[in-house]
């Protein structure tokens, strides 16, 4: 029977080191998916996600639990990012990688390679209308759409309050639809997104 991450907590707090790698494996990959997303370079990334698992190691004895620990690695990750860009003051906000997304979708071989061309025609225009957002309306979709987060999450993770994460996110979700509509887009509808 998988542990949940509280008992993890709680055994590594007793002195289980091993409680806190299987902590960092079940969400490393999350955390690294997001930041690279925010940062759009891999070895960025990785130095990010690295920085990110050493607080979280400084910190786990304090940390008080509330929302989850998803929500805090996730807070905890943006911070560490937001610092690494200010430091480099270069600020990329493009958050979809192209580097096998749309293959991992078609792995059966009997899909029509004008399937995969129109889908992949799709997945570019959406990513286009996405980058064209302002960031705090990108953030939000981001934060909802890709990594799973609920609004309360996405809360406690960027620090504004509940009903303006909501508010963000539907004007977000408006500005998408509009910018899809202009560019005469056939992007499919995310049903995270809607």
């Amino acid at each position: 029977m998988e542990q949940s991450d509280e008992q993890l907590i709680d055994a590594y707090r007793k002195g289980n080191e091993a409680a806190l790698v299987i902590l960092i494996e079940r969400h490393f990959a999350g955390i690294y998916s997001y930041v690279y997303r925010f940062v759009h370079n891999t070895s960025a990334a990785e130095d990010i996600v690295q920085e990110t698992f050493i607080k979280v190691w400084r910190q786990l004895g304090r940390f008080k639990g509330g929302s989850g620990l998803r929500p805090w690695l996730f807070r905890i990750a943006r911070n560490t990012a937001i610092d690494h860009l200010r430091k480099k003051k270069n600020i990329p906000f493009s958050y979809f990688s192209e580097e096998g997304e749309a293959d991992a979708v078609f792995e059966d071989e009997s899909i029509d390679i004008i399937e995969i061309a129109i889908a992949r025609e799709r997945k570019e225009n959406l990513n286009t209308a996405i980058e064209q957002l302002p960031v705090v309306y990108r953030e939000i979709l981001i934060l909802r759409a890709e990594d799973d987060l609920t609004f309360e999450e996405i809360s406690g993770v960027t620090g504004k309050p509940l009903n303006t994460v909501k508010s963000l996110y539907r004007r977000g979700i408006a500005l998408l639809q509009k910018a899809i509509a202009t560019t005469g887009s056939n992007a499919p509808k995310n049903p995270r997104l809607s």
